[in-house]
């Protein structure tokens, strides 16, 4: 299996995972159980009421899966390496594209936060550390998928790491 073979199945897995989570986002199990029954067995849509799906059909990704690609596309261009203010504002031109779509799936506080941060001049190595205290139990883990490299021992402002 070649290293492409291995990154593509690693998007698909994460695109039809996120597409199954899709219409459970933000929920508690009990409202999950409450909806759907224990087991989800097949692509569904998002609940009429949901607070930031809603209208989302059977089988669609969500902002994890696309942001995911958005950064594949990131390590390509950069043949392995990451520039933080390219993803920074790569990540902005997404949001403003799906603004522009009517779509309720956004860049989180956290993310937001850390963008901000860093356009205003914030060091590359804090900028991505720390969740937004109102949503630090569920969204801290998802800022620091997008920001965590930034926040190693390095001092580069590319990637501490390469992708070969």
């Amino acid at each position: 299996m070649t290293q492409f073979d291995r990154a593509a199945g690693a998007l698909y897995g994460l695109a039809i995972g996120d597409a199954l989570g899709m219409p459970t986002q933000m929920m508690s199990r009990e409202e999950v159980v409450s909806v759907f029954g224990k087991v989800l067995v097949d692509f569904e849509p998002a609940p009429t009421d949901h607070p930031i799906a809603e209208g989302m059909t059977a089988g669609r990704i969500t902002d994890d899966t696309e942001q995911a690609v958005l950064l594949a596309s990131e390590l390509i261009d950069g043949h392995g390496e990451v520039d933080i203010q390219s993803w920074a504002d790569a990540l902005i031109a997404w949001e403003e594209s799906m603004k522009a779509k009517g779509s309720l799936d956004l860049l989180g506080p956290s993310t937001k936060r850390a963008i901000n941060a860093l356009l205003a001049g914030g060091d590359p190595e804090e900028v991505g550390r720390r969740a937004t205290p109102t949503v630090r139990r569920c969204a801290s883990h998802r800022s620091r998928s997008r920001f965590g490299p930034w926040t190693s021992t390095s001092s580069s402002r590319a990637w501490p790491w390469r992708v070969d």
